[in-house]
């Protein structure tokens, strides 16, 4: 509720230069818990133009890396989903953020799995994982999170298993999406 209210006061004051911090905070890290992932999509995607329009390139990509979580977790169009993800590679080619990348690369191979185990849509470049035993490793939070999915939807309920409890066992995930995602499927599992 609080959140909410910030988010009012913005239209009362002129706070465009803080309108990607603004949406990142509020539409990807809050407004999910309340509402549905679509109504926040439109939202981070302006986020993120205006971060990368008014030289916050930084806040902008993490809007993006929302915008494209939230896409994947609800569009019904897993093509269209590819689509996007393509483009925004290749927008990054100007902005060369490496971290972004890689978490887009993530997505995309999570996306191309979907659609037809990656036979005509995967591409040559990949996500870089880095030490998966490594605590303070930040992708290999992605790689239990998307291997659960992925293994879910492909029908590899041991794998999924696996791979859902490495993702619930991590620290510091609790607040993401993927993290909700994650644990549901695996729920869905015992049952």
């Amino acid at each position: 509720r609080i959140a909410k209210n910030a988010m009012s006061l913005r239209e009362r004051f002129d706070v465009e230069a803080q309108i990607p911090e603004l949406y990142y905070n509020f539409y990807g890290r809050i407004a999910w818990r309340f509402e549905p992932f679509q109504a926040g999509i439109e939202h981070l995607r302006r986020g993120f133009e205006a971060g990368l329009s008014s030289g916050h390139a930084d806040m902008g990509l993490y809007c993006l890396l929302h915008t494209i979580k939230f896409v994947l977790f609800s569009s019904p169009s897993l093509k269209s989903t590819l689509k996007e993800i393509d483009y925004y590679l290749h927008l990054l080619k100007t902005y060369k953020s490496v971290v972004t990348r890689n978490y887009l690369l993530i997505f995309r191979e999570t996306v191309s799995l979907l659609i037809d185990s990656g036979e005509a849509t995967s591409i040559q470049e990949k996500a870089v994982f880095g030490d998966l035993n490594d605590p303070v490793n930040k992708p290999r939070e992605a790689f239990f999170h998307h291997s659960a999915i992925r293994c879910y939807w492909s029908g590899h309920t041991e794998r999924c298993r696996y791979f859902s409890e490495k993702s619930m066992n991590l620290t510091g995930q609790g607040g993401q999406p993927t993290a909700y995602i994650v644990k549901f499927l695996f729920g869905k599992l015992q049952l």
